[in-house]
């Protein structure tokens, strides 16, 4: 289920039938040809959230925090967060949230699907930190292109078919049928804790 969600949300943000090239530049969107000549999607996105923390409750590892605009949160840092002992109240979160799609066409292959995943936190006595990025693959066959509907059919390796409709219609001339499609979506998020220096 999950990655049938993943490869809807990938399509609905790469392949929109009422998409336009002016859509795909406010969204930081790249696209075109590679040195084989095939089409290529580029989409990057990143949020970066600041706040202070106002409370730090050793006891119950509770940390309260206000964020840019003044709201206040309060969150339980779990056994996970290493060197807790470090927070301390007038320091500085910052979480940082990177979302990439990236859509390439490969020579014939077997249809797949992988995901891996990948994690950092901090070296002991340093201020708290850690990192999480997701990585998710999905591969799959062009079983037909109908260019007068300027579509293609796609058929993953579960067996499932889907058709999808090109930004860029002229790029079905650069595809054949038993090529493979292939989505690669990452999800990186960052937080750190710093320390803000003393007013002089």
């Amino acid at each position: 289920m999950k990655k049938l969600l993943i490869l809807a949300l990938l399509l609905l943000a790469a392949l929109p039938n009422s998409a336009t090239a002016a859509d795909a530049a406010k969204t930081g969107a790249k696209t075109g040809t590679t040195k084989a000549g095939k089409p290529y999607f580029q989409a990057t996105d990143k949020i970066t959230e600041q706040a202070t923390v106002l409370k730090v409750d050793k006891a119950t590892r509770y940390v309260t925090l206000r964020g840019e605009h003044g709201d206040t949160v309060k969150v339980k840092a779990g056994e996970q967060v290493k060197n807790f002992a470090q927070i301390a109240v007038g320091d500085q979160v910052e979480l940082t949230y990177t979302e990439k799609l990236t859509i390439t066409v490969e020579p014939a292959g077997a249809a797949e699907s992988t995901t891996e995943t990948m994690t950092a936190s901090a070296k002991p006595g340093e201020k708290p930190s850690a990192s999480v990025t997701e990585r998710t693959q999905y591969k799959a066959t062009i079983s037909s292109i109908d260019k007068a509907a300027g579509t293609a059919t796609l058929k993953g390796y579960d067996g499932v078919e889907f058709t999808v409709t090109p930004v860029h219609p002229e790029n079905l001339s650069k595809v054949s049928v038993g090529e493979l499609v292939v989505f690669t979506h990452t999800s990186a998020m960052a937080v750190s804790v710093t320390k803000v220096a003393a007013k002089k």
